[in-house]
């Protein structure tokens, strides 16, 4: 895989979020309405967790390294899923922050954006995460956030009637939103996604073209299982039934969980699109025990078997933004040492 020009062996990379330090708490953006931060003190502390998170991943040898989300509040047990339904919502033209509440009893707490008007990019809405990452590393590093098609599934439409409509303007405002970043200098990003699984209709990569149209970043897609305190929302993997879409898909690289045992089955992987990257979980992010550098490194050869190393890249399994600050670096730091290890081999 090529990193800024160079060619990179089992290139290294974490999902997109890490615990906060403790001294971090509420809410650090403003939403459209507000100043990008809510307070001074807010942007100092905020700056200062995003250089931890930057500087734990360089200890751990991550060749791309993650925002960490440290803007989100992870501290609110059972809430966790408040601002990553909301961020993007409260920041774009078109949408009521706060509408019915959201479906089924995991997500009744959670107050779904209503859609009211035409969607419509007005600021930007990652500008203060590329600043705070630019100032934390020289490394490259990516900028996650919930894809569109995901969006537009979890807002009450009260303006469109059409969800695909709906998610493709959701896609054209976050092309201008990557346009922006990428003007600043951004080199990756990564769309967050939980509803390959559920479907496999082709809109979904409809709408990553018109998103990802004249963007020449890295460009990441997590198929995410779904992750509050260890709690997935999907069961299945539907691996197989996923690879059409990642063969159409714009991305560089696709990203799964594959270490918990319900998605350990690796075979599927060898239909993979060849002019992929392909993401693997090498860490457990639904056990609170760090795992074993020699435990990681068999995980890693054994998704060599399916997968070349010019084609891998390693990385845990979502949900480290749950954990303790001591266990989520442990685990990636036994994860880099475990990929050193393997590539000494190869």
């Amino acid at each position: 895989m090529q990193i800024r020009g160079q060619e990179i062996l089992l290139p290294t990379s974490a999902v997109s979020a890490f615990p906060r330090p403790h001294w971090l708490q509420g809410r650090v953006l403003g939403s459209l309405a507000e100043p990008v931060y809510r307070s001074h003190n807010l942007r100092v502390a905020y700056e200062d967790a995003s250089k931890i998170c930057a500087r734990e991943q360089e200890l751990a040898g991550l060749d791309v390294l993650c925002d960490g989300a440290q803007y989100y509040e992870w501290e609110a047990p059972g809430f966790q899923l408040e601002p990553i339904f909301h961020f993007i919502p409260e920041n774009l033209g078109g949408f009521a922050p706060y509408g019915p509440p959201g479906d089924g009893v995991k997500y009744a707490p959670f107050y779904k954006a209503t859609v009211t008007g035409p969607v419509e990019w007005k600021r930007p809405v990652f500008e203060a995460v590329v600043n705070a990452m630019k100032g934390a590393t020289d490394k490259p590093f990516k900028v996650a956030f919930l894809g569109p098609a995901q969006q537009s599934i979890i807002c009450d439409d009260q303006h469109y009637g059409d969800g695909v409509a709906f998610a493709k303007d959701l896609a054209r405002a976050m092309n201008a939103e990557l346009r922006y970043l990428q003007s600043m200098g951004c080199e990756a990003v990564q769309l967050i996604d939980v509803l390959a699984p559920y479907t496999q209709d082709m809109w979904q990569i409809e709408c990553q073209e018109i998103m990802f149209e004249g963007i020449d970043m890295l460009k990441f897609w997590h198929v995410c299982y779904g992750s509050v305190d260890g709690q997935r929302d999907v069961f299945e993997a539907k691996t197989r039934e996923m690879i059409p879409l990642f063969e159409a898909s714009p991305v560089d690289v696709v990203h799964l969980e594959s270490t918990s045992a319900e998605f350990g089955d690796l075979t599927a992987y060898k239909d993979f699109p060849t002019d992929k990257v392909l993401g693997l979980g090498v860490v457990d992010a639904k056990n609170y025990m760090v795992d074993p550098v020699d435990v990681i490194a068999d995980r890693i050869r054994r998704r060599l078997e399916v997968v070349p190393p010019e084609r891998l890249l390693v990385a845990p399994d979502c949900g480290l933004g749950y954990f303790s600050r001591t266990t989520a670096y442990a685990k990636l730091r036994n994860m880099g040492e475990a990929v050193e290890i393997v590539r000494a081999e190869l």
